[in-house]
Parts: structure tokens; sequence; C-alpha cells
């Protein structure tokens, strides 16, 4: 009995330690929303797509943002940087990364699209504030970019 005993607060135990571990990423996993810098990792490192965490930093105060739009089948991620609004280096990064400039956009920003993704990228300035902001908006209901864009 004593074995038995001792197996099980063993088992219960690791659950504990294992639910306090994976916790903070049940929680993220689920978020309807989150504001976060590079500084904080964890969040960094879960929400942001490779295409953010590879744009220019072009100016010393940025911000991340996450935002579950619909349940889990779209997501925003936003990139804002403060006191800025010169978009040059971003526009020829996502030149570089294959994306290309499309002619009409459904928002007042310049829109962005990559053959080999269904993303849209938008890269606007803020109308309140200095600064700009880059988003990208993913959903398996996005249409992949035709040729003839």
């Amino acid at each position: 009995m004593k074995k038995i005993l001792t197996g099980l607060a063993v088992v219960v135990l690791i659950g504990i330690i294992a639910l306090t571990v994976a916790w903070p990423y049940v929680k993220m996993e689920f978020a309807s929303s989150a504001h976060y810098t590079e500084q904080e990792k964890r969040e960094y490192e879960f929400y942001t797509p490779e295409l953010l965490k590879n744009t220019p930093r072009i100016s010393t105060q940025y911000a991340f943002d996450f935002s579950n739009v619909s349940g889990p089948e779209a997501h925003v991620f936003t990139l804002t940087f403060y006191n800025v609004t010169e978009t040059k280096a971003i526009r020829d990064y996502l030149t570089s990364s294959g994306y290309k400039l499309q002619k009409s956009c459904d928002v007042e920003a310049d829109c962005w699209r990559n053959p080999m993704t269904t993303d849209v990228v938008t890269v606007a300035n803020l109308l309140s504030e200095k600064g700009t902001f880059v988003q990208v908006y993913r959903s398996p209901y996005n249409e992949p970019l035709a040729d003839d864009r």
C-alpha cells in the first residue's frame, strides 16, 4: 500500500510540475490577443512569424501585437514602429523576400503578397501618431497569389 501511495504521489508531483511548466504556453495558445516586446522572449518566440522577426528595425521604439480575430482560423501579427514614417527599408526587405506590392488593397495601406504563402502583409503609417506598422494577416481562407497580379 505504501508503494502505491508513493507512486501516486510521484505521478501527481510530476503532473503538477508539467502543468506548471506548460501553463504559460497553454495560455498563449488560447489567447485572443497579446502585446509584447522583443525582450519578452517566450511571447516573442511563440507569436512572432519569421517575416516580422527579420523585418528591419527602422526605429528603436517598437512593439509587437498578436490578435486571434476569428477563433483559431485567422491570426493577425503586427510590428509597430514609433516616431518614424519612412518605410523604404521595409519595402526593400519585402521585395527581397519575394513579396510583390499589390495594385489593389482592401485597406488604406500597401498590401504585399508572396506566391509561396497565403499571408497578406500590409504596411502603413499610423494616422493617430507618428509611426508605421507592418501587419501579417494569416488565414486558411486567403486565396493564393495569382500570377497576373
